[in-house]
């Protein structure tokens, strides 16, 4: 069975606006928005799967739920983050500490992220401030970025960064919803948990006492 987690940016939500009203009610929302418009992060995982929120960060957009299989190795970190063009690179900081990779840890990572103005792609030499942190993120966390093409224009803004690269079996862009092209990854996953059935009301016109109307 194929499980789907949306995870987005740009949600624009205020604390008096209710999930319900946005998300849809087959799906638990996890949200990190902003006291002022704009920004925001949110995660959207199956009501039938076993998750619970990991860390939330205080200072920035960016938050992650624990995504349980049947199987404890296939858990997954699943991190949503989102950095705005004119904050500085400090939310890539906290995302290194909050992602820190201990050596004999079996938990699989992702973190997708609205993070323009960033090279994520082989300047592993790099010895500005900015490159030093990404590099701290990517390398030194065991992560691999996975979107191999531009998703708004010419600019690669939609960053998806996985641990370990092996799980991953294929990735992708398709239309998105906004000015952004929403990005398709699949990943290895192995549970027992079934979608429940809902009841449906199916109505049988050829029955209908149509004279009796």
């Amino acid at each position: 069975m194929i499980h789907t987690t949306p995870i987005g940016t740009k949600s624009w939500l205020s604390e008096e606006i209710n999930n319900a009203k946005v998300f849809r009610d087959d799906y638990i929302t996890f949200t990190k928005e902003r006291c002022s418009q704009g920004g925001g992060a949110f995660i959207c995982v199956k009501n039938y799967i076993d998750c619970r929120v990991l860390w939330t960060d205080e200072g920035f957009e960016m938050t992650a739920v624990e995504v349980k299989g049947g199987n404890p190795k296939f858990a997954w970190e699943v991190v949503g983050v989102y950095r705005a063009p004119n904050e500085d690179m400090q939310v890539i900081e906290r995302l290194a500490a909050w992602t820190g990779y201990p050596g004999n840890s079996t938990k699989r990572s992702t973190i997708e992220g609205d993070l323009p103005y960033a090279d994520w792609n082989g300047n592993a030499g790099g010895n500005s401030g900015s490159q030093v942190l990404i590099n701290n993120l990517v390398w030194e966390n065991g992560y691999s970025q996975v979107t191999d093409s531009p998703t708004r224009g010419d600019a690669l803004l939609d960053v998806y960064l996985v641990r370990p690269e092996s799980s991953v079996t294929s990735s992708g862009t398709v239309q998105g919803v906004s000015d952004h092209l929403a990005v398709i990854l699949e990943v290895e996953w192995e549970d027992t948990c079934t979608e429940p059935q809902v009841e449906r009301v199916v109505p049988v016109y050829n029955k209908t006492d149509v004279s009796g109307l």
